[in-house]
């Protein structure tokens, strides 16, 4: 499709014959209000906070609209706005090159995608109609992802001329994680250091198809394996929670290790396909009962994310935060007893006969 930029016939209205007067309505362009939850694959606190709700003014999306200009009847063939560029500009969200106006009569659906770098394809011979991604790719460096976002609105009017409001929906899973010292014996307490933390068998590449449920849509040719390094350092935990990032889980919440994946299925039996997550820790020599342990080097423990997740299914728009609490409890574990008495076992004796007359046994 080629841009087509289509712009709104002026409506002239004859006044009262003894005024003599024309009226012209002013032509509106049309302008948008994005905003969407966390944009980036950068973890932020969940909040509905103007800050975090608001589209970044750094970035652009791409908008496909089709007009129906008797109310009823859209024009795929010729769209009013055909994988158009959005951008802030001077504080107005409005298409980056060209100029876009409202039809005088009709209504308007837009359907918008970010980032305007993927290969988007607007689908109207089916239903739904709307957007599909070919070869969508959200890289693996952590921090450095993109984070695919859909919106779509339909039926919109240019009477009061309105700003097209657009809520930008997530269409990968988002994952991050905590970490603390989950230990209840007090002198054992703060002995734990995490080193790493790696999350095995991640997808990160594939094909979005539209959704009657706008960031719903359906995920095919998922591939692309990749780990995740969450954490790597060495960190003495605390007992309070903590997000884990790159270099420090001391580090605030905005810089925490958040990645994004592709939604997918959670397998389990092949080790090679399993999704996982793998820890690493050591501990500092520590005394408990009269008994002086040396310090332990590092220790591995795989964590099968396998029926942890609901339904076995990272999915669309969710953000999974998995919380890891490593204890030492297991070094104060006393001998216990748990004492029973055992019942009476039961002996039948029968055959007694006695002689009632003569006092004797038969």
């Amino acid at each position: 499709m080629k841009k087509v930029i289509i712009i709104a016939a002026a409506a002239l209205a004859l006044a009262a014959c003894a005024k003599n007067e024309v009226n012209v309505p002013e032509a509106s362009p049309i302008n948008f209000a994005p905003n969407a939850l966390a944009t980036k694959a950068l973890i932020l606190p969940a909040s509905d906070s103007p800050e975090q709700l608001a589209f970044p003014t750094t970035e652009s999306f791409n908008v496909f609209a089709f007009a129906a200009l008797d109310g009823s009847t859209y024009n795929y063939t010729t769209p009013l706005m055909d994988d158009v560029n959005i951008s802030n500009q001077g504080g107005d969200w409005k298409a980056t090159t060209g100029t876009y106006l409202w039809p005088a009569t009709g209504k308007v659906d837009f359907y918008a995608y970010y980032p305007s770098t993927l290969n988007a394809t607007f689908i109207s011979d089916e239903e739904p109609k709307g957007i599909n991604l070919t070869g969508v790719s959200l890289g693996t460096a952590i921090g450095s992802q993109i984070d695919p976002l859909v919106a779509t609105t339909l039926a919109q009017v240019a009477t009061t001329k309105p700003q097209v409001s657009l809520v930008f929906k997530h269409i990968t899973s988002q994952i991050a994680v905590t970490a603390f010292d989950a230990t209840n014996t007090e002198s054992l307490k703060g002995k734990i250091s995490i080193e790493k933390v790696t999350f095995k068998n991640m997808k990160t590449s594939g094909d979005y198809t539209k959704s009657t449920t706008i960031g719903k849509g359906a995920w095919s040719n998922i591939n692309t394996k990749a780990d995740f390094v969450s954490f790597e350092g060495s960190e003495v935990l605390a007992t309070t929670e903590s997000f884990l990032s790159g270099a420090s889980f001391v580090a605030s919440i905005d810089n925490s290790a958040a990645f994004v994946v592709i939604p997918e299925n959670v397998v389990t039996g092949d080790p090679a396909e399993d999704q996982v997550i793998e820890v690493k820790y050591s501990i500092a020599a520590y005394t408990i009962n009269g008994f002086d342990y040396p310090a332990t080097p590092t220790q591995t423990v795989t964590i099968p994310i396998y029926g942890r997740v609901s339904g076995n299914k990272f999915q669309n728009g969710k953000r999974y935060v998995f919380h890891l609490g490593i204890s030492l409890d297991g070094a104060n574990n006393e001998i216990m007893f748990a004492p029973l008495v055992e019942g009476w076992e039961n002996e039948d004796i029968s055959g007694i006969t006695i002689d009632a007359v003569n006092a004797t046994l038969l």
